[in-house]
This record gives structure tokens, C-alpha cells and sequence, in this order.
């Protein structure tokens, strides 16, 4: 009765113990800093004001076009006003 008891018992723990290994801890960082990325970059485009630029000067260097640019600052608010 007890080796019946003691079989029955097994085979109900042993999809338990079948349970799938945890990755390895560098697996886990790599998947963090892959999604830390991606989150630094979409911070970064949405925090990111449009800029005002213009073209001064413009050359080819081999089939590479290279741009000169000089951007101005958006107006600011005067200090007093909100």
C-alpha cells in the first residue's frame, strides 16, 4: 500500500520538478539593458525640441554629401510672464 501511496505521490510531483530551467543570469542582463535601451531612446526623441536649422555650406567628400549647418535656439519666454 505504501509503495502505491509513494508512486501515485511521484507522479503527481513530477511535472513540478520537469519545470523548465531559469536562464542564466547573463541572458537576464543582456534582456535588461537591451530594454534600458530602448526606453533611453524613446526618452530621448520625445524629450528632443524640434531644432531651427540652416544649410551655410555643402561639399561632397567622395559620395558622402557634408552639410555645414548653424542652428538657432528656439525664442525663449521672458523670465516674468508665465
Amino acid at each position: 500500500m505504501r509503495t502505491v501511496l509513494l508512486v501515485g505521490l511521484a507522479l503527481l510531483a513530477a511535472p513540478v520538478l520537469a519545470a523548465p530551467p531559469v536562464p542564466p543570469s547573463v541572458w537576464l542582463e543582456r534582456q535588461q539593458t537591451a530594454a534600458a535601451d530602448e526606453a533611453d531612446a524613446a526618452a530621448a526623441k520625445a524629450v528632443k525640441p524640434k531644432e531651427h536649422c540652416r544649410v551655410v555650406k555643402e561639399w561632397k567628400a567622395g559620395e558622402t554629401v557634408a552639410q555645414h549647418r548653424i542652428c538657432d535656439d528656439p525664442p525663449k519666454k521672458p523670465a516674468g510672464k508665465v
